[in-house]
């Protein structure tokens, strides 16, 4: 068949596109210019009674990915740009991923980090009658986590009368209750914290039985600070000072400084710990201003105690004062000064005098053992 070119149409379904026909005898050629991704399609030529059709690929390759269609979400955007979006990542979601286009392929990276342990169901106070098992629970982020319990701030240990375990959630069964154990219970992962109280109320009687009055034995507070002397340190340093606390019912503590009544707070250089017999000071970063005498006062319905201690934080003297010069003679004049009204924690054994020649206009020192407040220079 010899069509002419006049006799030859064609049939393409992308309109817009710029195309261009070319016959060199029975040889038809149809170019499409500037072809996009997107333009691929299906092309059909007629020559009268004559159809031939065939398949327009760009480039002749298809951009695949694999992956539970749940989890993992392919998008194409703004034309060449493709997008893999990987839903909740896990731990196992980590590793290699490669997007292949034909025998085209890149390939990158994923690397995940572990978020932190936190709690995701708190503790909620508990009350319960005496000689009752308590049981405290709280869930976590994470099932396999270093969990820890305190009991008024204090680590508890495993024993016949406290069980931990882990099920759903991380259970503290506290066996046999009695009205000591009635205080401040805390579950601990990392620097996290969930707190709840335990109360214990007194069995009731049988109705058969007499009606018994218990009376709580009351002790006289004691505080004993675990500390010899005056505590002597460097600007700097970390001052910790521990205090033993003893005393039924449980003794209020408050930690006062330089015999003033303001309570001691919890500050950026300053932390307080206080369990079931301790208090505990702690001060990072010490300076001179923390130089004084500290009061821990221990206060129950039975009465009030209290120990004391001295911390002196040593630095740097302050300036001299009220410098005065006299007898000035062509090469001599006498010095005489007040000491600094800070010593820096210390006594001052010495001064260190220097001097200038106006002429040379340097400074040397002139002596280094000055051992009153006055010179002659």
């Amino acid at each position: 068949c010899e069509p002419q070119q006049n006799e030859l149409s064609i049939n393409q379904s992308f309109l817009g596109l710029q195309v261009k026909t070319r016959a060199a005898g029975r040889v038809h050629t149809l170019t499409v210019r500037d072809v996009k991704l997107s333009e691929a399609g299906e092309v059909k030529v007629t020559a009268k009674d004559f159809l031939t059709q065939a398949q327009l690929f760009v480039g002749g390759k298809t951009l695949k990915h694999t992956g539970d269609s749940e989890h993992i979400k392919h998008v194409q955007a703004d034309g060449l740009k493709h997008t893999l979006t990987i839903k909740d990542c896990a731990m196992e979601d980590e590793g290699e991923y490669t997007a292949m286009v034909g025998d085209d392929k890149c390939a990158a990276e994923l690397i995940i980090s572990e978020a932190p342990t936190d709690f995701t169901g708190q503790l909620r106070d508990q009350t319960i009658t005496e000689f009752e098992d308590a049981e405290f629970t709280c869930k976590l982020s994470k099932e396999k986590a270093a969990v820890k319990w305190y009991k008024n701030g204090r680590e508890i240990r495993e024993g016949p009368r406290y069980l931990s375990y882990f099920a759903s959630h991380d259970i503290l069964i506290i066996k046999v209750c009695r009205p000591d154990d009635e205080c401040e219970y805390a579950c601990g992962v990392d620097e996290r914290r969930t707190r709840a109280r335990l109360f214990v109320e007194g069995q009731l009687p049988d109705s058969t039985s007499r009606e018994v009055l218990v009376k709580e034995q009351l002790v006289l507070p004691e505080v004993k600070i675990k500390l010899d002397g005056t505590l002597v340190v460097r600007a700097g340093d970390s001052i910790a000072v521990e205090a033993i606390v003893k005393g039924k019912p449980q003794p209020d503590v408050k930690w006062t400084k330089d015999e003033t009544t303001e309570e001691i707070k919890k500050g950026p250089r300053l932390q307080l710990e206080t369990g079931a017999d301790f208090s505990k000071l702690l001060i990072n970063g010490a300076r001179r201003t923390d130089s004084g005498k500290y009061v821990v006062t221990a206060s129950n319905s039975s009465g009030t105690s209290s120990a004391k201690c001295t911390i002196n934080v040593l630095d740097r003297p302050g300036p001299i004062r009220d410098l005065k010069v006299s007898g000035i003679t062509t090469d001599r004049c006498n010095l005489a000064w007040e000491v600094p009204e800070d010593d820096g924690g210390c006594d001052i054994y010495n001064y260190i005098i220097e001097k200038c020649e106006t002429k040379r206009g340097v400074w040397s020192v002139h002596s280094n053992a000055v051992i009153t407040n006055k010179a002659k220079v």
